[in-house]
């Protein structure tokens, strides 16, 4: 098959320097470089059928440290529609968010649990603020 050119974020590299994908005239799967130790020689071979051919370029890796990164950072457009994303319950009185009054954390969805002590059945946990809580 024929060499396929890589991605390049830039487009200002030479063509001799870009990295091409090269595939296995037999089967079709990616060449992954291999040293042949008997030639000293860089080859590409198939990890399936073991077909090699020798390379024509010695780069088989190249790090653009100095690439454009668009600006993404901060961009939420489609946090509104994520199920996994909770809002916050509100009191239908006040409109103020709802928290716990033992350890102060927000409510999610109108639900408010707290697990029960160890040993303690569910009937017997009814949750009584302490004087000694910050949150009251």
């Amino acid at each position: 098959m024929s060499d396929t050119p890589s991605s390049t974020a830039g487009g200002d590299t030479k063509p001799s320097d870009q990295i091409h994908f090269k595939f296995c005239r037999e089967c079709s799967n990616l060449l992954y470089p291999k040293e042949d130790r008997v030639n000293n020689q860089l080859m590409f071979t198939c990890r399936t059928c073991h077909v090699g051919e020798p390379a024509s370029s010695h780069c088989v890796y190249q790090n653009h440290l100095h690439s454009q990164v668009g600006d993404t950072a901060g961009v939420t457009q489609d946090v509104t529609s994520d199920p996994t994303v909770c809002d916050p319950a509100f009191c239908t009185l006040c409109g103020d968010i709802l928290t716990c009054q033992i350890c102060g954390h927000i409510v999610n969805e109108g639900l408010l649990e707290h697990a029960p002590p160890v040993g303690d059945s569910l009937e017997s946990s009814e949750v009584e603020p302490r004087a000694s809580d910050p949150a009251l």
